[in-house]
């Protein structure tokens, strides 16, 4: 709705913050309450005032927000309400958008830090300015630090006005596209961002080691050839004695859980990329709705793709709930997930950050368990990883082995890292971030395809630390060994990124992690990607060097070198099927022991992703090799997207009968959560 006139400018002091005030202010008792106002007001019943109430007293939000969150009021009349108790106007900024001048003036950074837009200059003095948020008190409380972030001279006048949270996403999708497409695009540092690795100097200094390699080997095969046996031993037997460490320390005792009438929950934002996936929205909006968290502190952003209409209709015709939104990013590149979030990160509201992809299943309880987890840790523990299990490893050998491999490095490998005080490098999914660090640190790298484990270095050089939480997701693998091959040389080519940008200053990568963060960085980031390189070395010793040792160049080694690479290639075999049946153990998965022995097999796939992501590198180093997933695990109540029926015009209000049913429904479950 359109805000009253504004009043007449008072003289007096020109820092002062004047209300937007309706024209029936002075009709409203000053100390009515919200409940009795949207009672009055028609915009609520008696019942549901008398239900949310109860529900606050469980999770400590504002009545208003449980109302809206259980879709049991209109945010367009809360707003209102609001406004009127607050004696200030209410703003439609969907229907009036703010002013393009005083858009284009405005520092993005200084809209989504007060979550309040400039909308209008006063049309008889210009030098008042009307400042819309959906919290407007926060502005009313400290105008000048609002003055400052806005960049407004100190002579304008400011008024505050309320607006409905939608109406700033409204506002803030009126921001140029190209503004928000480089903002997303540029929030990592530049100096720690991948972008730099695109550039073709990068590409050809780059392609330019990597073939000195094989030119050293035709030139002089013997000395070459040692050397690079020589750095394959460092590496696998530094590998080696991470696994060790890991099988011989104790796995952390868990946490208590949570307790289950906690108070004064924070706001948790989950940021989710899809990206022509519609087939996945049915069960990732069901799995959604089975966390057991509050509704209203709870705060779902899709983020999508404006290319993708037929994610966005799916996501639509799956009955999203009144807390989920559906962010389009803007065109622009590069085309990442990375920059999907970036994007999405403008929008939250939550004090805490989770990402999960389309296709997981979390526990029910994993948001309390993040949220205790914080509540229970200093400031400096940032973030907080669950674990992730494959749930469709029965499909096929691919699937299994991918299983498996998740069970060893999520309950034995990536808890001993953080014990050995090496960066984590974080999921991608399933992980919650205090907002506050996340946007320190410029949020993800847009430019890095493993974004995750990037921002786990960052993290580590910051100061941060990164813990575990006892809890699972559920997550679909690939089945294919084509898509697999795509997905993990995506992740190869990104630890290959990463290790290049943080050592771009290697002696001050050793002052911000110390010495056991940069040797545990070059043993993860290099040794995995060396492990699989040097296969080939240790087939060869294996196969050929008992026929042709002495007949070639290639093996014309002293026998003590070869025979150390048969024995470390023997070892690794063994310690890495050692810590994949200790992790399957710790998982719950004895079952699967046995199929452990075939992961020799599965393992010369990686090789081959290697391979493939060191020619990407160099050919198309920030190219997202996307790979497709199915809807994930059935979820139960998960509703089929709705194909019968005409469809709803585009804009056009449900009947008033189905509101009222909808209020209904609603009012049952908060009555049963309450």
């Amino acid at each position: 709705m359109s805000p009253s006139p504004a009043p007449s400018v008072r003289r007096g002091d020109p820092h002062e913050v004047l209300p937007a005030a309706p024209s029936d202010r002075s009709r409203r008792p000053p100390t009515e309450r919200l409940g009795a106002l949207l009672v009055r007001e028609g915009a609520a019943s008696e019942l549901s005032i008398a239900v949310a109430l109860r529900r606050q007293r469980r999770s400590g939000a504002p009545l208003g927000e449980i109302l809206a969150a259980h879709g049991l009021v209109s945010p367009e009349a809360l707003a209102r309400v609001l406004g009127r108790q607050m004696g200030i106007a209410a703003v439609d900024l969907a229907a009036e958008p703010p002013d393009p001048a005083l858009l284009a003036e405005t520092p993005l950074q200084a809209i989504v830090t007060w979550r309040a837009v400039p909308w209008r200059r006063d049309a008889g003095d210009p030098r008042q300015v009307t400042l819309v948020s959906p919290d407007p008190m926060r502005l009313m409380r400290d105008p000048e630090a609002a003055r400052r972030a806005f960049d407004l001279p100190r002579d304008i006048r400011l008024r505050v006005a309320i607006c409905p949270p939608s109406g700033l996403d409204a506002a803030l999708m009126a921001v140029p596209g190209e503004r928000r497409a480089a903002r997303a695009a540029g929030r990592a540092p530049r100096s720690l961002s991948a972008q730099g690795l695109s550039s073709p100097r990068a590409r050809l200094a780059l392609g330019l080691a990597l073939l000195s390699v094989p030119v050293a080997a035709a030139l002089a095969p013997g000395p070459t050839l040692a050397l690079v046996f020589l750095v394959a031993l460092v590496f696998n037997a530094a590998n080696m004695a991470v696994r060790i460490a890991a099988l011989f320390m104790r796995p952390e005792p868990p946490h208590p859980p949570p307790a289950a009438e906690a108070t004064l929950l924070p706001c948790v934002t989950l940021l989710i990329a899809l990206y022509k996936e519609p087939q996945a929205a049915p069960g990732l909006i069901a799995a959604l709705r089975r966390l057991d968290y509050p509704a209203e502190r709870l705060d779902v952003i899709l983020a999508v793709e404006a290319d993708d209409p037929e994610t966005v209709a799916a996501i639509a015709a799956a009955d999203p709930p009144p807390w989920l939104r559906v962010i389009p990013a803007p065109p622009g590149g590069p085309r990442t997930k990375p920059r999907a979030l970036n994007h999405a990160l403008d929008f939250a509201r939550g004090v805490i950050v989770g990402v999960y992809d389309a296709e997981d299943r979390p526990d029910p309880d994993q948001l309390r368990k993040a949220v205790e987890g914080f509540a229970r840790s200093p400031p400096r523990v940032a973030c907080l990883q669950a674990r992730l299990k494959i749930s469709n490893g029965a499909e096929g050998w691919v699937s299994r082995c991918f299983a498996m491999e998740y069970a060893a490095w999520f309950h034995l490998v990536l808890p001993a890292l953080t014990r050995l005080g090496a960066p984590i490098p974080l999921a991608g999914t399933s992980l919650f971030i205090r907002r506050r660090a996340l946007e320190r640190l410029g949020g993800w790298d847009a430019w890095n395809v493993t974004e995750d484990a990037d921002l786990g270095v960052r993290l580590a050089r910051a100061g941060f630390v990164t813990r575990m939480i006892d809890s699972d997701t559920g997550e679909e693998a690939v089945t294919r060994a084509g898509a697999w091959l795509r997905q993990r040389s995506r992740w190869q080519k990104g630890y290959l990124q990463t290790w290049q940008i943080h050592m771009r200053d290697p002696l001050r990568l050793w002052r911000d992690l110390g010495w056991r963060g940069f040797l545990g960085m070059q043993v993860h980031f290099v040794g995995a990607g060396a492990a699989f390189l040097s296969q080939p070395l240790f087939w060869t010793a294996l196969f050929a060097w008992p026929l042709l040792a002495g007949g070639s160049a290639l093996l014309a080694q002293p026998g003590w070198v070869v025979l150390s690479l048969l024995g470390f290639m023997h070892a690794g075999q063994g310690i890495l099927l050692a810590s994949v049946m200790v992790g399957l153990r710790r998982a719950g998965w004895r079952s699967s022991l046995p199929r452990a022995l075939l992961l020799p097999f599965y393992w010369p796939l990686a090789t081959l992703a290697a391979f493939k992501a060191l020619v990407e590198s160099v050919t198309a180093p920030a190219y997202w090799d996307k790979t497709g997933h199915g809807a994930g695990p059935e979820v139960e109540g998960a509703a089929p997207i709705r194909r019968a029926g005409p469809a709803r015009p585009t804009g056009a209000e449900p009947s008033a009968m189905a509101r009222r049913l909808a209020r209904l429904r609603a009012l049952r479950r908060l009555r049963r959560s309450a």
